[in-house]
Formats: C-alpha cells, sequence, structure tokens
C-alpha cells in the first residue's frame, strides 16, 4: 500500500468511528434501560457524548501548534478506544455510573478525530486530488447512517449492547497501525508561547451558554437569560481576542468568505441530520420496509456524494458563487421531490442520490475553502472552529428537526414532508445569502 492510500484509509477508518457511534449506539437503548433498570435518564450517554465533542473541538488546534500532528491522532484514538473499551465493561459490572463517564471519554477522543480529519487532507494532498480525498472521507457520513443500523441489528441479534462498542477495537488498532506507518507530514514550526487561556475559557462560556439557550425543556425565562449571557459573552470574547498578540480565536483569519461557508456548514448540519433520523423511520414506519431495504432505498445519496467530489477539482474554472447554487438548487430539487411525491416510492432513490450531490458539493467546498482561505499559522484553531460548528450544527438540528417533523401543516400528509420543507426553504435562504452577500475574487483557487 503506497502513502497516499494508507493516509486514505487511515481518515476514512477513524472517520468511520466517530460517525458510526451515534447511529449503532441508539439501537441498544431499550436493552440499556432494561439492563440498568432506569428511564429516560438514558439519554444521558448521548447529552454527554455530545458535550464532550464540543468541549474537546477547540482545544485540537492549540494541540495540533504545540505537538506533532501523528502524536495528537494517536492520542484522539486511544481516548476513544479506552472510552469505548469501558462502556462494554459497564455491562458487565450493570453500573449506569461508569457508562455515563466513558461516554465523556469517548466523546472526548471522538472530538479530537474528527477535528483532525478536517486537518489532515490539508497536509497530505494538493488541490485537486484533495477535493477527492475530503468527498472520500465525506461520503463516510453517509454511509455510515446505513451501516450503522445494519450492524448493529446483526449484533444485538446474536450478541449483547457491550459489543456495539467493542466493535470499535479492532478498527483502531488497525488505524493506529496505519498512522504510525504513513502520518509523516511537513508541519510549520512548533510553538510553545503561551495559551490564551483567557480567550480559551471565554469561548467556552459562550458555547455553553449557546447550547443552554438551544436546549430542550427550560423555561421562557431561562432562555432568554441564556440569551442576554451569550450575546454579552461573545461581545467581551471578540474585544478579548482583539486585544491579544496570539488569541485562541484569529479574528484575523475570518473573512466574509470564511463566515458564510460557516453558516452554510452549519445549516446543511441541521439538514443532514434530519435526513438521517427521519427518512429510515418514515420508510419503515410509514412504508413498512425492513431496516436493511430502507437503507438499500438510501444508498443513493452517498453514491451522489462521493460522485460529485471526484469531479469538484475540475470545476474550479466555473464562479465559486455558481457552484454553491448549484449545491443549494440540487438540494432543493431532491427535497422538492419528496415532498410532492412520497407516495411514489420510486421517487426517493433519485431524490437522494440528487441530495447526495447537494451535500457532497457544499460539505467539500466549504472545507476546502476553510483550508485555503486561513493562514497556515491558524488551520489547527480555524478547523477545529469549523468542526464545532459542523457540531452545534447537528445539535441543535436534532432538536429543530424533531420539533418540525411533529407539526401540524394541513398541506403536508407525512411528517418526513415537513423536514422536505423546512430543507427547501432552507436551500432558498442559502441562495438569497451568497446572492447578496458573497464577492466573487480571484486571488485564490478553491
Amino acid at each position: 500500500m503506497n502513502k497516499n492510500k494508507g493516509i486514505v484509509l487511515a481518515l476514512v477508518l477513524i472517520m468511520f468511528m466517530s460517525a458510526i457511534e451515534t447511529s449503532i449506539v441508539s439501537l441498544a437503548t431499550p436493552a440499556m434501560q432494561k439492563d440498568f433498570n432506569i428511564g429516560t435518564e438514558v439519554a444521558l450517554i448521548f447529552t454527554v457524548y455530545l458535550i464532550a465533542v464540543v468541549f474537546m473541538t477547540p482545544i485540537v488546534g492549540e494541540l495540533v501548534k504545540r505537538i506533532n500532528i501523528k502524536f495528537v491522532v494517536l492520542l484522539g484514538i486511544s481516548i476513544f478506544i479506552i472510552g469505548s473499551v469501558f462502556c462494554g465493561l459497564s455491562e458487565l459490572s450493570h453500573s449506569f455510573t461508569l457508562l455515563v463517564v466513558s461516554r465523556i471519554i469517548q466523546g472526548m477522543g471522538a472530538g479530537v478525530m474528527m477535528t483532525l480529519g478536517q486537518i489532515i487532507p490539508k497536509l497530505a494532498f494538493p488541490i485537486p486530488q484533495r477535493y477527492k480525498v475530503m468527498g472520500i472521507v465525506g461520503s463516510v457520513w453517509g454511509i455510515s447512517s446505513i451501516v450503522g443500523p445494519i450492524l448493529g441489528g446483526t449484533i444485538l441479534e446474536s450478541l449483547n449492547w457491550s459489543f456495539l462498542f467493542y466493535i470499535n477495537v479492532p478498527i483502531a488498532l488497525v488505524a493506529i497501525g496505519l498512522v504510525i506507518r504513513y502520518f509523516n507530514f511537513d508541519q510549520e514550526k512548533l510553538e510553545n508561547n503561551k495559551l490564551d487561556y483567557k480567550g480559551l475559557i471565554i469561548f467556552y462560556c459562550v458555547v455553553f451558554s449557546f447550547l443552554i439557550l438551544i436546549a430542550e425543556h427550560i423555561t421562557t425565562l431561562w432562555r432568554i437569560v441564556a440569551l442576554v449571557v451569550f450575546i454579552a459573552l461573545a461581545i467581551i470574547l471578540y474585544k478579548t481576542e482583539k486585544k491579544v498578540k496570539k488569541p485562541f480565536i484569529p479574528l484575523e483569519a475570518f473573512n466574509r468568505k470564511v463566515a458564510l461557508v460557516l453558516i452554510t456548514d452549519l445549516i446543511y448540519s441541521t439538514m443532514l441530520m434530519g435526513y438521517t433520523i427521519f427518512m429510515p423511520i418514515y420508510l419503515q414506519n410509514e412504508q413498512h420496509f425492513s431496516p436493511l431495504q430502507s437503507g438499500l432505498i438510501i444508498f443513493p445519496m452517498s453514491v451522489g456524494w462521493l460522485m460529485v467530489t471526484l469531479i469538484l477539482g475540475k470545476l474550479d474554472k466555473l464562479a465559486l458563487k455558481f457552484i454553491y447554487m448549484l449545491g443549494f438548487l440540487a438540494m432543493f430539487v431532491g427535497a422538492f421531490a419528496i415532498l410532492t411525491g412520497v407516495s411514489w416510492i420510486v421517487i426517493i432513490p433519485f431524490a437522494v442520490f440528487v441530495m447526495g450531490i447537494s451535500f457532497g458539493t457544499v460539505y467539500t467546498k466549504d472545507v476546502v475553502i476553510v483550508q485555503e482561505e486561513v493562514p497556515q499559522q491558524h488551520l489547527g484553531s480555524m478547523m477545529s472552529i469549523y468542526t464545532l460548528f459542523k457540531t452545534i450544527g447537528s445539535t441543535t438540528g436534532s432538536l429543530i428537526v424533531t420539533s418540525i417533523y411533529v407539526l401540524d401543516i394541513s398541506f403536508v400528509d407525512y411528517g418526513v414532508q415537513n423536514i422536505m420543507l423546512y430543507m427547501i426553504l432552507a436551500s432558498i435562504i442559502l441562495c438569497i445569502l451568497w446572492a447578496s452577500l458573497f464577492k466573487e475574487e480571484h486571488t485564490k483557487n478553491q
């Protein structure tokens, strides 16, 4: 195996472990409730995992500045696999507390792996080869939404739920071997300057005040308080970081293009959550397909996702705004096809294929734009922020799309059509944002 193939395979395995975790573990919640004799508190295993990811993501950029990236990757995988093993052992000890703590550890490792999955392609591959790599890595998220339920169902039918965590061990060992052998990159000179602890702490406060703002089951009063605190802290963070020579948040790396990309990625993450959560529910509960059949029906999304990234590098002569508009149009067409023709099952494979083209176009361009726009010394920090936006989009997206799914809309017959209507409106809003705010520049090649 040559070096490039080894790097790509390692990235795929790393991202697969991160991506499959939520979908595969969710199948085991009934068994966990029974084994631990608990009720709704089982949701803690998902909540603490996501909080740990959010907590760890911003730190990764600082680690990469100070430690060789190979060791940071190995650290992330090791933390993740230790958490996975102890999650499995909690079944033997019948300790729900151990499971929750282990999920925190696992989430911290996942936060490191997810962020590095966006940084490494920049260090290892030039454009246009990077488009293909990012497409392969990005399509793992779509594939995992299909493989996760199938693999998880198979394991639960023959073994107990602890093996859902043990399955990570052999994958991680292979990934570690590949990282040790192939992850040798040219990095900027490692820094030894003092960490901006003040900026880091304020940034965490901003993030967690936002999470409280969008959390479920809080009163209107507390939501207003959280909003005021969030705005105040954001202003304080901005003023603080402007005064620091080596800030935790590199304000100079932000421009209109990067800001648009972060907003776009956040909105697209909410749409991906809507698709991932509710399309299988619709196919299995409304159309009465088996998990395997529904997986095959929505598999064309991953095909479209991967296919478009193989040709993105050849489209660089097109205006960047035009490429994004095509991506938004593809989302509009796919969602509209399902909204108006959901009763015809033959429509869905075509529609999700087109939506896969949209996700592949937008996500891949977003990553590459941030990689190319940001100065090399700020790459780690900005990719951490990029990953954080994606994670927050996924976290808030699950709440948003669930609320939309149960809305009673008179001209919509199925809950999944609510989601498609949201995706149509979101694609229109993004078209308006890019049309009105983005100014084409030809100084860089994205």
